[in-house]
């Protein structure tokens, strides 16, 4: 089983768009995408619409991308929900009542897995499909929490995902950095460059930059620290909608359903041919089924917006992204070095959009080839660590933190935090950070539940503040250990059990994995258990 031939398959589940692509082990270099679309008729299309609508009443039955019916409410930019607790953003996205930003994820990502597994059954045949394995590589916002990541995994795996297949999460703007480097026509990019790479989608904008110290194979470190935010594409509809509603006042909300759908998806040609030119003072957006309002600047069926009225819808979202891009450069030059270039990849900017998820299946593939592995050194985001207790240091400890342990009967400073990782330290996909921990107990009640948290100051506090954010709890199972592995103490006549043991820390482009390991042994299934 272990020389099975297999299939990797790429998901870029983005917030406007989402692509699939695969590529076997058997031809590597030629990679497949998707694009028979349910109702996209005879047109390809590289991507479909992230979008999806639930029959009437219903929570299990919907229509998704180029199946809705023209006449239907869709549900649009879920994905910002994974992440965004705004209200505005919230707002926006009305969910079908008694259902979670994760159910409908889980809902879309089902559909598209179950469309990837149909076609590579068509294409490739039952012979060679028997013996074949699959496995997936979705693309996360660099951007985004750990929170964030830890939902679309478990949406995904809902979705069936890890049924007998392995899968990983990558960034975006690494599995664009993997493609397009990888693939540049020109020697445009060399060693020792330094660049820029701008993810700008529908919804988020990511940013990282990287030396490259190799081109094939292609090892890369990160020379600053990741930024981005929410400041994609979609937020220019947004902004246009917002106009739309506050001009057309009462006649917006007298409209279909259908009629405010179509006026936004006539918007996105609008926006997608917009280039500022001087010479066109004018712009005309279709309006169906209304002829002439002229308080809202309807004219024969078409909604019209000046240049400057269509500046103010992309400015600022422009803005933002190039004070992100800026941000990145400055961060390089104070280390006194230039940036050779920005690669700017992602729908927003008009690039190949199909540079994530063609990353993403290079990425799954690179067990396979040898000597082809990428290597990507990060730069941690954020501070991580776990809160424990430590012997109490009079002027080191505050005293509002003391305690008596009422086992060993030392005095002890409860919230302390012991800090695994600082953000901007440099992290590779084979490095494991190790701290040591203690614990002591009179019996074994197990579990054992690790909090881990995180903070986002450039130096983070010794105990827990406000600013120390709960990530995630790590729960272990040791009943099965015998006592004779603790060591024994005597406090009076009573007797108690310390065990000492480390927590292990691993970060890759998309994934943190904890393990807890006593005496050499890893305590298995550790659960990573997001605040959800």
């Amino acid at each position: 089983m272990a020389n099975l031939h297999k299939i990797v398959v790429g998901l870029d589940f983005g917030t406007t768009y989402s692509a699939l692509a695969w590529a076997s082990t058997n031809l590597p270099g030629q990679i497949n995408l998707i694009g028979n679309w349910p109702s996209a008729g005879i047109l390809t299309h590289h991507s479909a619409p992230t979008e999806i609508a639930y029959h009437e009443g219903s929570t299990t039955d919907f229509s998704w991308g180029y199946d809705i019916p023209r006449s239907v409410r869709r549900l649009k930019w879920f994905k910002l929900l994974l992440e965004s607790n705004d209200d505005h953003v919230q707002s926006g996205v009305p969910l079908p009542p008694g259902m979670t930003a994760m159910d409908v994820t889980r809902d879309y990502l089902s559909a598209l897995y179950q469309h990837a597994i149909s076609t590579l059954w068509r294409q490739n045949g039952h012979a060679v499909m028997s013996m074949t394995r699959v496995d997936f590589v979705l693309t996360v916002p660099a951007v985004w929490s750990d929170t964030a990541k830890q939902r679309t995994r478990e949406a995904a795996i809902s979705a069936g995902m890890s049924n007998e297949h392995d899968l990983s999460l990558l960034s975006e703007p690494e599995a664009a950095a993997i493609y397009t480097i990888k693939n540049q026509d020109t020697h445009a990019i060399n060693v020792h460059d330094r660049i820029v790479v701008c993810d700008a989608g529908g919804g988020t904008v990511d940013l990282i930059s990287y030396t490259v110290l190799s081109i094939n194979p292609l090892r890369v470190t990160e020379c600053a620290v990741g930024t981005g935010g929410f400041c994609g594409s979609t937020y220019i509809d947004r902004n246009f909608e917002l106009l739309l509603k506050r001009r057309m006042g009462h006649h917006y909300d007298n409209m279909r359903v259908e009629t405010q759908q179509r006026i936004v998806k006539s918007f996105e040609e609008v926006k997608c041919a917009f280039r500022d030119n001087p010479d066109q003072n004018v712009y005309h957006v279709g309006v169906p089924a209304i002829d002439t309002i002229p308080e809202a600047g309807i004219y024969g069926g078409e909604f019209q917006l000046t240049r400057e009225e269509m500046r103010q819808l992309f400015d600022p979202i422009v803005d933002q992204i190039m004070t992100l891009i800026n941000g990145q450069i400055q961060s390089i030059s104070r280390e006194g070095y230039r940036v050779n270039s920005v690669l700017l990849v992602g729908g927003f900017g008009e690039s190949p959009a199909t540079a994530v998820v063609k990353g993403a299946v290079l990425r799954g593939l690179e067990s396979s080839i040898p000597l082809q592995v990428s290597a990507f050194a990060r730069r941690a985001r954020r501070h991580y660590g776990t809160p424990m207790s430590t012997p109490f240091v009079p002027g080191r400890h505050s005293d509002r933190d003391a305690y008596t342990d009422p086992i060993t009967g030392r005095k002890m400073a409860r919230n302390q935090v012991s800090w695994f990782l600082q953000k901007g330290e440099l992290i590779t996909d084979d490095r494991r950070i190790t701290r040591n921990f203690c614990r002591t107990f009179k019996k074994y009640s197990g579990p054992w539940v690790d909090s881990m948290v995180a903070c986002d100051l450039d130096r983070p506090p010794s105990r827990v503040t406000q600013d120390v954010m709960h990530i995630c709890n790590i729960t272990a199972d040791l009943s099965s250990v015998s006592k004779s592995s603790y060591e024994k103490k005597w406090k009076g006549w009573k007797k108690f059990y310390i065990a000492r043991y480390n927590l292990d820390l691993s970060i890759s482009s998309g994934d943190m994995k904890f393990e807890l390991i006593f005496r050499r042994a890893s305590f298995g299934s550790i659960t990573v258990d997001f605040e959800l």
